[in-house]
């Protein structure tokens, strides 16, 4: 789990246990109100007993009921409100304890990865922090320069997708009225043959941009009809290419936050962090502690090569880089889904 799922975690524990001790805080407030009705209630009746003297009796309740019933019952029932309010705040105060322990335990892991990421940064070799920096850098810049292109394209797409629905409805209304026009018009035209003669009125027209919403609403095509424009396979790769440049998870959730700057900022930080941890955790079972990382390069093309020395041994490095399909480039780890994408293989080296 990364340090922010883990950051997460605490707050929303947090946020638990605050909301427990608001809930124990309504409960006691509710339950003074209550006391102070009790014993104006006694008062009221000429009792000399108070709250504070009968709080700890078990029989308490029934103190009355043989010397005034009438005022018994009510009195009966005024302190159940009390026991219950009572009762609400130990039970409250159960949950708050339970919050509280799994509180901490969030805390202590979050603790322990912190001291974990600050030991692996007090002790990585300054080549890795420039191959890690750069890469960061690229990711960002790969973004960047996507979310300058998103509009543009956006508006692109839309208006190829909408021409594209036109031209497949034609050719898909074309084809099922030259396999059997009666089928159609009783399948597709709600058994109208006045309706089946303007659907082809209007596709005859030709292609109108305006006109998308009557194209769509045109022909009653059923759920998941396997003749709707959406199922032609043109229409399905129209979708696949918009989604290969511009579909990645990664990207529409930053899209959801408005571009906004900072937050790629720290995502990307936060993914060069998993990556850090991740590549020095496996260089380490092999080398234990690093002893001379020198023999560690960045080659021209941006890939950390070479090897490394520890106590226990060397390790050797070699990193692919991989743009995937329509340059599209993914996270390690997979939290996001696209970015940057590189593999850095790690052996024994006698």
């Amino acid at each position: 789990m990364t340090i922010e799922e883990l950051k997460e975690k605490v707050r929303l524990a947090e946020e638990k246990c605050a909301k427990i001790e608001k809930t124990i805080e309504r409960h006691r407030t509710q339950g003074k109100k209550k006391i102070i009705a009790l014993d104006k209630l006694l008062e009221e009746h000429n009792k000399p007993q108070r709250w504070k003297d009968i709080k700890d009796d078990p029989t308490a309740m029934h103190m009355f009921y043989e010397d005034d019933p009438d005022f018994h019952r009510e009195f009966y029932w005024a302190v159940c409100d009390i026991k219950d309010k009572e009762r609400a705040i130990a039970d409250s105060g159960k949950k708050l304890k339970e919050a509280e322990q799994i509180l901490t335990n969030w805390q202590e892991k979050l603790r322990l990865e912190e001291v974990k990421l600050q030991y692996i940064q007090d002790n990585v070799p300054e080549v890795i922090k420039n191959f890690l920096e750069e890469w960061k850098k690229r990711v960002i810049t790969y973004y960047t320069k996507k979310a300058e292109l998103y509009p543009e394209a956006y508006k692109i797409y839309i208006e190829e997708r909408n021409k594209l629905y036109y031209e497949c409805l034609v050719e898909i209304v074309n084809r099922l009225i030259e396999e059997d026009r009666e089928l159609f018009i009783q399948r597709y035209c709600y058994k109208s043959e006045d309706r089946c003669n303007r659907i082809l009125d209007t596709l005859n027209e030709g292609y109108k941009p305006n006109n998308h919403h009557e194209y769509i609403n045109l022909v009653s095509f059923g759920y998941r009809d396997k003749n709707d424009p959406d199922e032609h396979p043109k229409y399905a790769r129209h979708e696949e290419q918009w989604n290969a440049q511009f579909g990645d998870g990664f990207f529409s959730n930053w899209r959801s936050r408005g571009f906004d700057p900072d937050w790629l900022e720290k995502e990307i930080e936060q993914e060069k962090n998993n990556k850090l941890i991740d590549l020095m955790t496996r260089v380490s079972k092999i080398t234990g502690e690093i002893v001379d990382a020198t023999y560690l390069y960045i080659a021209d093309d941006g890939n950390l090569n070479g090897y490394i020395i520890g106590k226990d041994g060397k390790a050797e490095v070699e990193t692919i880089g991989a743009g995937g399909y329509n340059e599209h480039v993914i996270l390690d780890s997979g939290r996001h889904g696209m970015c940057f994408h590189y593999r850095v293989l790690i052996k024994p080296r006698k």
